[in-house]
């Protein structure tokens, strides 16, 4: 099975100061010498899936990286999984493996989690989930920013579109949507860069060890 990764920096970043003031894909948490959250989540999708997909909003690109940009403008995260869902089904890839850029603590090996829950899925049941997603046990709540996607979801995501239904929680039928638990001990994975205090909050830990950190940050 191909699968083909896409990191989601197409956000206005208007909590850190925007619209547009600061691109929060080139954020260094962890000082000039580390990481931006860009190339630290575009480094983790590589470890799983090819080719990998920048989703950017209009007029912006990343030297290095192929792009992808939003057909749908202003219509949040689903424009740019719409675009990649589209590169990927070119590609001949079955999914893709969505990760937001502002997620600078997930790792591969649990996205490899999503990975093999879907393949589970599939093997039982014949056809495979149109969305695989992390969820808090007993929340209900699940995970749109670090999932993957079927291709086969892609008329459902454009009709979404078409009606102005921009949220992607109701874009997939539940019956076909595998959800993998995690705990509140694994939250910090899950932990997001969305104002200058979690920046600060995420250098003080160590890509890829979210050690005393929570979802306080989605």
């Amino acid at each position: 099975m191909k699968l083909g990764g896409l990191v989601t920096a197409g956000g206005l970043a208007t909590r850190m100061g925007g619209p547009l003031a600061v691109d929060k894909a080139l954020v260094r948490p962890w000082g000039a010498s580390g990481p931006t959250l860009l190339e630290r989540a575009y480094g983790e999708l590589a470890r799983l899936a090819s080719p990998v997909w920048v989703a950017c909003r209009a007029g912006r690109s990343y030297a290095g990286y192929a792009c992808v940009t939003d057909a749908t403008p202003d219509c949040g995260p689903m424009g740019g999984i719409e675009a990649g869902l589209a590169a990927a089904e070119a590609a001949g890839c079955a999914a893709l493996v969505v990760l937001a850029c502002d997620m600078p603590f997930m790792t591969a090996g649990m996205l490899e989690r999503l990975t093999a829950a879907r393949e589970a899925w599939t093997a039982r049941r014949g056809e495979a989930p149109l969305m695989t997603a992390f969820t808090l046990r007993g929340s209900g709540y699940f995970q749109c920013l670090s999932a993957v996607y079927d291709t086969a979801v892609l008329p459902l995501l454009r009709a979404s579109l078409r009606a102005g239904r921009f949220g992607l929680y109701g874009v997939t039928p539940p019956e076909r949507r595998c959800l993998v638990d995690f705990s509140e001990a694994e939250a910090g994975f899950f932990f997001n860069v969305n104002t200058p205090e979690d920046v600060a909050a995420a250098g003080r830990g160590r890509p890829g060890e979210p050690e005393g950190l929570t979802l306080s940050g989605l």
